[in-house]
């Protein structure tokens, strides 16, 4: 074997495997060793998350809000085949109070790890958990 075909196998080898990781890593983003966070959802995505052993769910995404795909029941008896927890915590995408960040909080503190948290892109659940850690309100 030559060294430029050598070269050439190499690369696409190291191609290949990064564009596998590339893919697993699209499905959530991990904040810390105990939570990550996901945007838009589909029950095949979904599925796919909770074999990554997730023990607990908080949907941050209101039903109702435009261009959802998969309704917060649907995802509950997906998790619930897997003995997998659901909250459906729905917060306003640029509107979360006090109250919203208070109520995450007694669900992270109480929820089995590790948590994955879902919303349209996963700036509202990344908002929320940010904002209770940085008030001291998590438990870790």
């Amino acid at each position: 074997m030559t060294n430029h075909v050598l070269k050439r196998l190499i690369c696409c080898l190291i191609l290949s495997c990064s564009t596998t990781v590339f893919a697993e890593e699209s499905l959530s983003k991990a904040l810390t060793n105990t939570l990550s966070v996901s945007g838009q959802m589909s029950s095949e995505k979904f599925s796919q998350l909770l074999q990554q052993g997730f023990k607990s769910v908080v949907v941050n995404r209101p039903d109702s809000e435009e261009g959802n795909k998969v309704k917060v029941s649907e995802l509950r008896e997906i998790a619930e085949r897997q003995h997998v927890s659901v909250i459906y915590q729905p917060v306003t995408s640029g509107k979360i109070t006090q109250t919203d960040i208070a109520e995450f909080a007694k669900y992270y503190n109480e929820l089995p790890k590790p948590i994955l948290m879902v919303c349209r892109s996963g700036t509202r659940s990344s908002t929320l958990f940010n904002q209770a850690k940085t008030q001291g309100l998590l438990h870790e």
